[in-house]
């Protein structure tokens, strides 16, 4: 029998949770306390819905299969088309901008790399109906809110961000045609995945002259900070939205965490404005997170136009940055109190006890077997206990049982009438 999980898929076991849970719990905060609404699409989705609008690489990634009727299904490998449908399906019922938030899984079979699986979950937020900078800027103070939940701050992780729109104005400039638009971000997208000479060569496959090629590289292939005040990019109509952006963040206090990069273009084809993509300052890892404006992607699927700014981020990243950098560790799962008995005779009153403290909103866990004290706090202390409630024949027949707090060892011995309200002032205490 085979042991491994299918390649590029991940066995969460308990311990493992822990750490997610904290990145997921960050993630849905963030999204409530900046008023975003939740709402959660299928896993499986049409592959025509998928594919039309997924980008030539990532239609090629996508789990696709036939069901028992002949129909074309496939497993997302992202959440906006089912955005695009959900939100088009009932539109009369939805107040624009509409601002939505889901956490879901996506898999897309590609080449496994470090920071890349063949699934993970992915967190989205989405401003619908929204055509100012005011939505980006909304989102990216909800990202940054999550970093600062997991105690990532400006000098952890760095946001670049840029406009399509700036580039295709400096392409323009170079005598790019508008056609070979899409070709030239597609492979600016590869920027820090392949070296600058093989980005290059992969210019001129796309049509481009070797001396553009080169002009291209040399003016877009790294971070420009101070291209928007002065030089070819500050001339572009563009630029003024990401100046901007830069001036809200600066209003809403996460400006520090900005950087103004002309080389982010972003893969997918359906972006058309301002982009944005999150790394760790030093850049060991992969991009954190990422996404932009698509205001022609409405139109495209549905015909009903709708501006539209959304923003992906991933667990595996984020998880992978806490745990080296940060120093997370998976956390060993603890109950609040384990219950257990000396003879197998108590087993009722055990189960009753146990009962009674869950129904008293406290965590608890029952010992099924009987045991002597020894044996049962082992088992305890490894459930991560911070209490142990241990029954025996001569307290019971006086209405009490023993009491033991693990860390401190101290035990003592409770009246069963108190024993809930006893524990309960200690725990939350």
């Amino acid at each position: 029998m085979q042991l491994e999980p299918p390649r590029g898929m991940r066995d969460f076991y308990p311990a493992d949770l822990d750490l997610r849970d904290r990145i997921f719990a960050a993630w849905t905060d963030a999204s409530t306390l900046h008023g975003f609404q939740r709402f959660e699409p299928p896993v499986v989705e049409s592959f025509e819905l998928l594919a039309r609008k997924a980008g030539e690489e990532v239609a090629q990634q996508i789990y696709h299969f036939e069901d028992k009727s002949n129909r074309q299904l496939a497993l997302r490998p992202e959440v906006t088309p089912s955005l695009v449908r959900m939100i088009s399906a009932r539109a009369q019922d939805i107040v624009f901008p509409a601002k939505w938030w889901t956490i879901g899984q996506c898999f897309r079979y590609e080449r496994m790399t470090r920071g890349r699986k063949r699934e993970h979950f992915q967190w989205n937020l989405d401003v619908v109906g929204e055509p100012s900078v005011q939505a980006e800027a909304w989102i990216l103070a909800t990202v940054t809110s999550a970093l600062g939940a997991l105690g990532l701050g400006a000098r952890d992780v760095r946001i670049h961000i840029n406009n399509r729109q700036v580039v295709a104005y400096l392409l323009g400039e170079l005598g790019v045609p508008r056609e070979s638009h899409v070709d030239v971000f597609m492979v600016l997208d590869k920027k820090g995945k392949a070296p600058v000479e093989t980005l290059k060569e992969m210019l001129v496959e796309k049509g481009l002259a070797a001396k553009t090629a080169d002009e291209v590289m040399d003016l877009l292939g790294g971070e420009a900070a101070d291209s928007l005040s002065s030089g070819p990019l500050a001339a572009s109509p563009a630029a003024e939205e990401v100046r901007r952006l830069l001036d809200l963040a600066d209003a809403m206090g996460f400006a520090d965490y900005l950087r103004f990069d002309s080389g982010v273009v972003r893969g997918l084809a359906y972006y058309t404005g301002t982009v944005f993509e999150g790394f760790d300052a030093e850049r060991k890892f992969r991009a954190i997170f990422g996404g932009g404006r698509y205001d022609n992607l409405f139109g495209d699927m549905t015909g009903t136009g709708r501006p539209a700014v959304g923003m992906g981020f991933g667990d595996v990243v984020i998880a992978e940055i806490l745990t080296e950098l940060k120093g997370l560790t998976p956390a060993k799962p603890k109950v609040e109190v384990c219950v257990g008995m000396f003879d197998a005779a108590l087993g009722r009153d055990a189960a009753r006890i146990a009962a009674e403290l869950v129904a008293a909103g406290i965590q608890t866990d029952l010992a099924f077997s009987a045991g002597k004290p020894g044996k049962f706090f082992g088992y305890a202390d490894r459930r991560g206990a911070r209490f142990t409630v241990f029954l025996a024949p001569t307290e019971l027949r006086d209405g009490a049982a023993a009491v033991k707090e693990m860390a401190s060892g101290v035990q003592t011995t409770v009246a069963l009438a108190e024993l809930a309200g006893w524990l309960r002032a200690r725990l939350r205490g």
